[in-house]
């Protein structure tokens, strides 16, 4: 014997050194860079054994030296050598083995749930038992590979008809899933798959590799969860959370049993893979969670497996957090309109509420879109649009009639308890004292919405202004929806707060029979009388514009004998017109072609000038009717952009003829323009949005292309607006220039041919749907 008069110790040294050399050679001679998936897992199992074999030799003359009572000894000196061995590249080769097998065995279950029974049979019921009963004292969940149920939980509809979302460009994970397609199509290979990669565990488990290389089967069990987890990104219609749970824990339990004895159980990966599930699918669902409040209520399921997840891990403010920072990059910005950040206000409410029911993730949200509605023009006015508009969800809580908005409390705008949500829960800690959404967590949409300002008055002020434009843009005094909006708005703000509405409603009515008079008079004395007058009261309506021109005489006698109608019905009355509201609707006869136009008064005096004198200058115009060159220069605009006017010079004007046209003959009749009285009860109106369009006869190409064309005159307007504010988007750059040009009556679409024209001018660009200066 080589090692005799040598010391235990220094026996077993030299042992150790002759098997070092052995294992080295046996780990440079082996191929651990395969890049086929087959090449890996059937490469290291030949690797596991052929070091199997160096560990039985080993054993075998470690025995004779050590005997029975100093086996340690040579059981140190092997661990002391396998931790030698397992360098960087073996322990890769190792993960991509692991990693590979586990896919595989879950991609078999998934798609042959007998792959079950093979499990069944491949591992020790003993440790299964012991492992569920540890898990059963902890509170955790283990699957039981005998449970028949398991299978249906496995498998998802997408799963079932799409393999997995593996890259087929990438040649190794192409590799992958032709191993995992070859063993899942024959039962009968997947069980030699299951039982030869049950031998490599319990290879590991022999050879001792186990303890030194936890690391390394831990980093593919997570490489295997973070795989399964990316496979549900915007995966929103479908609850995604209990299904990889039980995957993972099928696998986990799996080998948690293979790698160790029923004696020695324990859930280490079980419980390493679960926390690493939990963690994952949270950091992708909070990543998605702008997207999933805008595809709400689609995406309630994702909603449900979100909460569970910070719930467990006890993230809720850092989700918060991480939607707040979203919010403001992706939405708090001056491309978002209003309209859009309300509507995504709206879905992140109903969203968190349901993440978070105490509100108090709804308050760290809502805080900075809060201030920033604040700094817009037009957030009440959208808002209160929303809410008559009976297609949103906001008519639905303005109908409903729960939850009284009621006059400022010590945390701004409050709402009757009476309509509370009596499955009442205390407040978290943090929320108590802190945050006011938190603390109005019973508050429907539209009172969080009113909540946004620090009184309901400018709601009120705003419904009020609507209404106006509603009731002044009634051709038939028939105010039926207004009347139903005024009730609901009355059931929400309070009878007294809506008393202005109820003196305009009855100012529509009150028109209704006076021009019902006028109507049965004017047949009396056989009048022509087109006319039709809204009579308001001045102190309950806004303050209106007033316009100074010469009203054509043909107007003016119409407007004359209405007032002396008006005047011997209510002779304490005198009637004061408001020659910037109402409509007329004028049929104009061209050698071509024959229009029907709407048209405000100021616009239609333009006409009826030219109607005596085809060419005009612009002072012409102006003076005859009396007015500034300004005022008459946007209205001629409105008739150039139809096709009816054009510039043949520098404000030189003619009407659009044929070549050996005639005088043009131009007729009409004036609907409702506003009227007043003056005295005591003396009415006022309010401004008016005309709907305006032409129809007739043939032009309408050229109009359009003439309405486009005279467009070019306000791109220094649409300069100004996007060098100010950057990208804009159509709706945004049309709002700015009804504010900058309040008489031009310019649509969406002849903004956007002109828009599209400048673009191919190269004076503009669009992209992602705004535009922007070159």
């Amino acid at each position: 014997m080589p090692w005799a008069g040598l010391s235990v110790e220094k026996a077993i040294d030299s042992l150790a050194a002759e098997y070092r050399n052995e294992l080295q050679q046996l780990c440079t001679a082996e191929r651990i860079d395969g890049s086929a998936a087959s090449d890996v897992f059937h490469g290291f199992l030949h690797f596991l054994q052929s070091l199997n074999s160096v560990f039985c030799s080993y054993s075998e003359r470690a025995s004779r030296i050590c005997g029975a009572e100093q086996r340690i000894i040579g059981d140190m000196a092997w661990n002391a050598l396998i931790y030698q061995v397992l360098d960087a590249r073996v322990l890769a080769w190792m993960e991509e083995w692991l990693y590979v097998s586990l896919s595989c065995v879950l991609h078999c279950v998934v798609r042959q749930p007998s792959t079950i029974a093979h499990l069944n049979s491949a591992i020790d019921s003993g440790i299964v038992a012991r492992l569920q009963q540890i898990h059963r004292d902890t509170g955790a969940v283990v699957v039981g590979f005998g449970d028949p149920a398991i299978a249906q939980l496995l498998v998802s509809e997408d799963d079932t008809e799409s393999d997995d979302t593996l890259d087929s460009s990438d040649p190794i994970q192409s590799e992958r899933h032709k191993l995992f397609a070859r063993v899942a199509r024959d039962p009968h290979q997947i069980g030699l798959f299951i039982n030869d990669f049950a031998s490599g565990c319990q290879l590991l488990v022999t050879l001792r590799i186990v303890a030194y290389a936890s690391r390394t089967l831990s980093n593919a069990v997570d490489r295997l969860v973070d795989a399964n987890v990316q496979r549900q990104a915007n995966r929103w219609d479908t609850p995604c959370l209990d299904q990889l749970l039980t995957q993972v824990r099928l696998v986990a339990t799996m080998l948690d049993a293979l790698l160790c004895s029923p004696a020695t159980a324990q859930p280490f990966f079980l419980s390493h893979a679960e926390s690493r599930l939990y963690t994952k699918f949270s950091e992708l669902r909070v990543s998605e969670l702008f997207g999933i409040i805008i595809d709400y209520p689609d995406s309630r399921l994702a909603i449900a497996d979100l909460r569970a997840c910070v719930v467990r891990l006890r993230a809720m403010r850092q989700m918060a957090h991480s939607l707040r920072n979203a919010i403001q990059q992706r939405l708090l910005h001056p491309g978002a309109t209003t309209s859009d950040i309300l509507t995504q206000y709206i879905s992140a409410i109903r969203c968190l509420r349901l993440l978070d029911p105490s509100s108090t993730v709804l308050e760290i949200v809502a805080r900075p879109i809060r201030s920033y509605l604040r700094s817009r023009e037009d957030t009440v006015s959208c808002i209160v649009q929303d809410m008559v508009s009976e297609e949103s969800e906001l008519f639905e809580d303005l109908a409903s009639g729960n939850g009284i908005i009621m006059d400022n409390g010590a945390e701004g705008v409050v709402y009757d308890e009476d309509y509370a949500d009596k499955s009442w829960e205390p407040l978290p800690i943090e929320a108590k004292n802190v945050y006011l959404t938190a603390q109005r967590r019973d508050a429907d949409v539209l009172s969080l919405l009113v909540s946004i300002y620090e009184t309901k008055d400018v709601f009120v002020q705003e419904f009020e202004r609507h209404l106006a434009q509603r009731l002044l843009a009634c051709t038939d005094y028939s105010a039926e929806r207004e009347i139903r909006q005024v009730e609901m708005m009355k059931l929400r703000f309070g009878d007294r707060a809506l008393e202005k509405c109820e003196v305009m409603l009855k100012d529509v009515a009150d028109s209704k029979r006076t021009d019902q008079h006028v109507s049965e008079t004017s047949q009396e004395k056989q009048w022509d009388m087109p006319l039709h007058a809204l009579i308001i009261s001045r102190q309950f309506w806004s303050a209106m514009p007033k316009e100074q021109f010469a009203v054509p005489h043909e107007m003016a006698d119409m407007r004359n004998k209405y007032a002396g109608m008006y005047e011997s019905l209510r002779p304490a009355r005198k009637l004061e017109w408001r020659d910037a509201l109402g409509s007329v609707t004028l049929r104009i006869e061209l050698a071509d072609r024959t229009l029907s136009v709407s048209a405000k008064p100021a616009q239609a005096a333009v006409l009826f000038a030219f109607q005596e004198t085809p060419v005009m200058t612009l002072t012409e115009l102006a003076q005859k009717m009396e007015c500034s060159e300004e005022f008459v220069l946007s209205r001629v605009r409105f008739w150039q952009t139809r096709g009816v006017v054009r510039e043949t010079d520098a404000n030189v004007f003619e009407v659009v003829e044929a070549e050996d046209s005639s005088r043009n003959n131009v007729t009409g009749h004036m609907s409702r323009p506003a009227a007043v009285s003056s005295g005591a009860g003396s009415d006022q109106g309010e401004d008016y949005d005309d709907d305006e369009g032409d129809s007739g006869g043939g032009g309408a190409a050229n109009a359009s292309n003439a309405r486009t064309e005279a467009l070019r005159v306000h791109f220094n307007f649409v300069e100004g607006i996007l060098r100010n504010f950057g990208p804009l988007p159509l709706d945004r750059i049309l709002s700015m220039l009804g504010m900058f040009l309040p008489g031009e009556n310019t649509t969406a679409e002849d903004l956007r041919s002109f828009l599209a024209l400048m673009a191919r001018e190269d004076k503009l660009e669009m992209a992602g749907g705004l535009y922007k200066l070159k």
